[in-house]
């Protein structure tokens, strides 16, 4: 198979050889960007394109822009041509490549998605809508269209976590592996650590990330990692960076390697992820992930696809009420504890690979290729009520009264 991933977005120009070794400094559309080797290694023919810098390595072609695309010579003709959008680009952009011909157009979903995406998946201008996990996929189920709707796992670097060297912390050590922003929660988790030291004055928070690798236009405050908002709602911490961040045990440690994350992640006694009960949902979570395949236990909300990824009670704990003192209790039981500790991490090692390694989900690729080729549906399990309501048309209804709402708004209707 011919496959071309569009990497639109702000995030670059990226090179191969930063997304081989994880040192691009950006979130999860890039991260995730490295299942390509593995796609290439498996004999299919994989390009990148868009905001990179041109190169080749392992199999991968990269080509700054879409110039290639555009003139139809990217591809031999010994298999189909698939191009991947890498999340949603801009109108103008998805005009530029709707209707060039022979070509199987697939969407990469990271994230909650408009619905006009739905509207070019029934115009047949779009194949097929590949989402990142079943919660993900299911929140469009009552919608027509779902039936082109597909999901696989992002997948995480479990080469890279085994060749990890592990941190030694002197001090019982909580990481927190998701975004530092509210979008991710990590105001939650910061109203919750002051239980946390009442309880174990020295264990320490190290927090990995930065705003600005999610939106590399944020305003950045004193600390040079957290946007100013936050540092403003938190001034017990963060008014005179890095001493009232050390007294408060939390070092920020900004963008770093995967490697180095990596290395804390098998140090750290445990790994907290999104924290939002409202709001910023997970859809995926690689972090989440990415902790369980090391083999430290996973603190996050009850909310998203968490429940998905993570087995509450097995390979982590998942908070069910938006209570700081219930969020600290968790990782306080979980840094007490080391048996527990030890019992969920051997059994999320085993529970995360299905749903983290790239040899596996390729697969998931190849047949979801197959099944446009052959014009069959997208797999997906039933729900009785959910699948009548959309024979019945609930979902068209309710995204009618929607748009209407943002018509007498003025807003516009996007999920």
């Amino acid at each position: 198979m011919n496959f071309t991933f569009w990497h639109h977005e702000i995030h670059g120009p990226i090179s191969l050889e930063e997304i081989w070794s994880g040192q691009h400094g950006f979130g999860g559309s890039v991260a995730r960007l490295r299942f390509l080797f593995w796609l290439a290694e498996r004999g299919h023919n994989v390009h990148l394109i868009g905001n990179v810098q041109s190169g080749n390595l392992r199999g991968v072609t990269a080509s700054s822009g879409i110039d290639l695309l555009e003139s139809g010579t990217l591809h031999d003709r010994t298999g189909p041509a698939i191009l991947v959008l890498n999340d949603a680009p801009s109108d103008e952009n998805w005009q530029k490549v709707a209707h060039l011909p022979d070509l199987i157009r697939l969407y990469w979903a990271g994230v909650p998605f408009p619905f006009k995406w739905l509207e070019r998946i029934r115009s047949g201008s779009l194949h097929r809508i590949i989402c990142v996990s079943r919660y993900h996929r299911d929140l469009y189920r009552v919608y027509r269209g779902f039936e082109h709707i597909e999901y696989s796992y992002s997948g995480v670097d479990l080469d890279s976590i085994d060749l990890a060297v592990c941190s030694e912390f002197a001090d019982p050590t909580v990481l927190f592996i998701s975004m530092p922003r509210r979008t991710k929660g990590f105001h939650n988790l910061l109203n919750a650590w002051n239980y946390v030291r009442a309880e174990i004055p020295n264990a320490r928070l190290r927090v990995c990330g930065a705003a600005s690798m999610h939106d590399p236009k944020t305003r950045l405050g004193r600390t040079g990692v957290l946007d100013t908002e936050l540092e403003g709602e938190f001034p017990e911490f963060f008014s005179n960076p890095p001493q009232t961040c050390r007294q408060n045990g939390i070092e920020l440690m900004g963008a770093r390697s995967l490697e180095a994350v990596y290395g804390d992640l098998k140090g750290a006694c445990v790994a907290v992820v999104n924290t939002n009960w409202s709001g910023s949902f997970e859809t995926y979570c690689r972090s989440a992930l990415e902790a369980q395949a090391v083999g430290t236990p996973v603190v996050g909300a009850n909310r998203g696809s968490l429940p998905e990824v993570i087995q509450d009670g097995v390979t982590g704990i998942l908070v069910d009420k938006p209570d700081p003192s219930i969020l600290g209790a968790a990782i306080v039981n979980l840094l007490r504890n080391r048996d527990l500790r030890q019992r969920m991490g051997d059994a999320a090692k085993s529970w995360a690979r299905p749903m983290s390694d790239y040899a596996l989900l390729i697969q998931d690729w190849e047949n979801i290729v197959r099944r446009v080729q052959a014009g069959k549906p997208a797999l997906t399990e039933r729900l009785q009520v959910s699948d009548l309501l959309r024979r019945l048309g609930y979902g068209q209804a309710r995204l009618w009264v929607k748009r209407q709402i943002g018509h007498f708004s003025g807003s516009k209707c996007t999920t």
